[in-house]
C-alpha cells in the first residue's frame, strides 16, 4: 500500500508521485489504455487526501486524481502533443486509432552494465536500429551510452555473429530520444511492436532515426 498520510510532511498527490508508483506496477510489455492505469493506480491502494478525491468542476463525475494520472502520462516521450516536458522517459507510448497505448521495456542489463561502468554520463549517447536476417522484416531500434561495446554484446549471443548495424544517431538525452524513435517506428509497424523489435523497412528506420535528429536539434 502506497501512502503519505502519516509522513511528517503532507505531501500532495503529483506528476512524480504518479510516475514512482506506477513505474513500479506497471508489467513490462504490457501495453496499458490511459483508463488502464487509473485503475491500476487505485489497485495499489494508495490513500488519497480530500483535494485528491474532490471532483473538478469540470469534470464533476471524477475525481481529481484520475486527471492528474492522465495529465501525468502525457509526458512521456512520444507523446509529440506535449513536447515541452518528457520527463516520464520509462514510459513509452504508441498510438493505434484513437488511442494511446502505454509500456514499458524490460530492464536492459547490458545496457545497465555499460551505464554503471561511465561516471561521466550525462544522458547522451547514440540511439541505433540494428537487424538480425534470422528476425526476417523485425529491426529492433534501441538507445545505448557506448553502441560499439553494445553492439558487440548482441554479437556475444549469435553464433553467426550477423547483428547488423543499420543506422545511428547522436543524441544529448537517449532516453527521451529512445521514446521519441519508438512512437515514430510504431507508425510505420505492419504489426504490434515487440519491445523494441519494428516489423519496418530499413528505409523507414533510418526515417525514424533521421526525424529524431530534427526533433532533438529544436
Amino acid at each position: 500500500m502506497y501512502n503519505t498520510a502519516h509522513t511528517s510532511v503532507s505531501v500532495a498527490l503529483n506528476q512524480n508521485i504518479i510516475q514512482k508508483v506506477l513505474n513500479k506496477e506497471i508489467l513490462p510489455g504490457k501495453m496499458y489504455k490511459v483508463k488502464e492505469l487509473i485503475q491500476l493506480f487505485e489497485n495499489t491502494g494508495y490513500e488519497f487526501d480530500e483535494w485528491a478525491a474532490e471532483p473538478l468542476k469540470s469534470e464533476p463525475n471524477r475525481p481529481r486524481w484520475h486527471r492528474l494520472v492522465t495529465n501525468a502520462v502525457r509526458l512521456c516521450p512520444g507523446r509529440d502533443d506535449y513536447p515541452e516536458n518528457n520527463s516520464w522517459t520509462k514510459l513509452k507510448v504508441i498510438k493505434r486509432k484513437r488511442n494511446y497505448l502505454y509500456y514499458k521495456l524490460a530492464e536492459d542489463k547490458e545496457e545497465m552494465f555499460l551505464v554503471n561502468e561511465n561516471d561521466d554520463d550525462d544522458g547522451s549517447g547514440t540511439i541505433y536500429s540494428i537487424t538480425n536476417e534470422a528476425w526476417g522484416n523485425w529491426i529492433k531500434i534501441g538507445k545505448s551510452i557506448d553502441f560499439k561495446r553494445r553492439l558487440i554484446s548482441y554479437q556475444t549471443y549469435s553464433p553467426l555473429k550477423d547483428y547488423r548495424k543499420l543506422h545511428s544517431i547522436n543524441v544529448k538525452n537517449r532516453d527521451i530520444a529512445e521514446g521519441q524513435a519508438h512512437r515514430i517506428a510504431s507508425n510505420y509497424s505492419h504489426y504490434e511492436p515487440q519491445g523494441e523489435w519494428f516489423h519496418i523497412t530499413e528505409k523507414q528506420a533510418k526515417e525514424t532515426l533521421n526525424r529524431v535528429k530534427e526533433i532533438q536539434s529544436f
